[in-house]
């Protein structure tokens, strides 16, 4: 066990030394003396001080977490337009607790004054002033803030292995820390977990577009767990948490300005299991939003304006997961037709043959063809993964398993979201 630590400890080192964004050498000076047992990242542009109010108020501020707040702006109009915004609530942050230390871009504030009861504190971390690539977004401050988190693990600052990523707009329930702890089972066996989630708003047009979309998501990973991929699980940032040893491995967080969650998690992916968390239920305040090109804010928006032209919001064919789950079962076999492919594709329906054949199945075998069946499957599942599934979900559903009505699919599917 004590040399499988230092193994870890040494890969998590190098990642530190060779790949870790440069808040991390600011952590020279931080006291050593402190302790913390969990560290939880918010990346925050654009927000109000509630997501502060409601940590320091709630049991996690009792729980020694150390808060990393990320406060960043892209470098860009917008961004400039809501500098002083930034300033504002930085200034807010600060007036929450005692100053501790400071160094840099960092200043780490003690919220005992705040709450009596808590044993926490927020790092605070300044990428407003020197602001953020545009197109690197808010994945550069979720890495910044989890190799900070990395580092102080590693430093024996923060016990747990796990960081957790959310955003300003989660509400986290009392259990959301403690379902990490080392005596969780599930836990143990996974490099990475998701949070139950829902998404509400107190504005019914807001809150009836991300009900939508949430069925829309859920119908997505129902679909993916029916045809038993490896690679079934929610890709939404604010619900993610990940073993410090993985994400070093993984080298990190992609410094995109949306999707990053989807191209770390495909990354975790492929080191272990991702686990599902149902129990801990994360409430996400439902909301319109264009500051990044895709995912839920953009999503609701396009939602609503579909329901404002009374038109529907449409979804994948059921079908695709029918033969996806073909396809994937079919796999099994593949290694014994590697010298002619062909011959396999034919076991296939017409539509899953050029799908596959689109989205560059036939290299892949040509590069493996040498390999032992077991290394074979294995770098199958590797190549064949959540981004090449989603290319073959688009392949199909551009030979003609078009997209229909989101409640037509749901009602049509073979399988059931309803407790996803």
């Amino acid at each position: 066990m004590a040399s499988d630590n230092a193994a870890a400890d040494k890969t998590c080192a190098k990642y530190l030394a060779h790949y870790a964004e440069p808040e991390v050498l600011s952590l020279t000076s931080f006291p050593q003396h402190l302790r913390f047992v969990h560290a939880l990242v918010i990346p925050a542009f654009q927000e109000s001080g509630d997501f502060i109010d409601r940590f320091i108020n709630s049991i996690l501020a009792e729980q020694k977490c150390l808060l990393i707040v990320v406060l960043n702006q892209p470098d860009n109009e917008l961004g400039r337009q809501h500098q002083q915004a930034q300033i504002d609530l930085a200034q807010y942050i600060v007036q929450q607790g005692d100053l501790h230390w400071q160094q840099d871009s960092l200043r780490l504030i003690n919220l005992a004054r705040a709450n009596s009861r808590a044993n926490s504190a927020i790092l605070l971390v300044d990428r407003y002033q020197q602001s953020i690539p545009p197109e690197q977004g808010v994945g550069l401050a979720r890495k910044i803030g989890a190799d900070l988190a990395a580092k102080l693990y590693l430093e024996n600052v923060i016990a747990s292995s796990w960081i957790h990523s959310t955003d300003a707009d989660a509400h986290l329930p009392d259990n959301y820390l403690t379902a990490h702890l080392d005596d969780n089972l599930p836990c143990q066996h996974g490099v990475a977990t998701c949070c139950n989630f829902y998404h509400y708003s107190d504005e019914p047009t807001v809150h009836q577009a991300n009900q939508r979309y949430e069925r829309g998501l859920r119908y997505y990973v129902a679909g993916l767990q029916y045809a038993q991929s490896p690679y079934a699980y929610f890709t939404i940032g604010s619900i993610l948490s990940f073993n410090v040893l993985a994400y070093c491995q993984a080298r990190g967080f992609p410094k995109r300005n949306a999707g990053e969650d989807f191209y770390l998690l495909n990354k975790l992916a492929k080191l272990g299991k991702v686990i599902y968390l149902a129990d801990v239920v994360i409430k996400l305040d439902a909301r319109p939003s264009q500051r990044v090109p895709f995912g839920t804010g953009p999503a609701v928006q396009s939602i609503m304006q579909l329901t404002e032209q009374g038109q529907d919001y449409q979804y994948y064919h059921p079908n695709i997961f029918i033969e996806l789950k073909a396809c994937l079962t079919a796999f099994d076999s593949l290694w014994h037709y590697r010298e002619q492919p062909e011959n396999w594709l034919f076991l296939l329906p017409e539509k899953s043959q050029q799908a596959l054949i689109d989205i560059g199945l036939l290299t892949f075998i040509c590069k493996q063809k040498v390999a032992k069946e077991a290394q074979f499957n294995k770098q199958l599942t590797v190549w064949f993964d959540s981004f090449k599934t989603l290319k073959f979900i688009h392949a199909l559903r551009d030979l003609g398993l078009e997209n229909i009505a989101l409640e037509q699919a749901i009602a049509d599917a073979p399988f059931s979201s309803a407790h996803q």
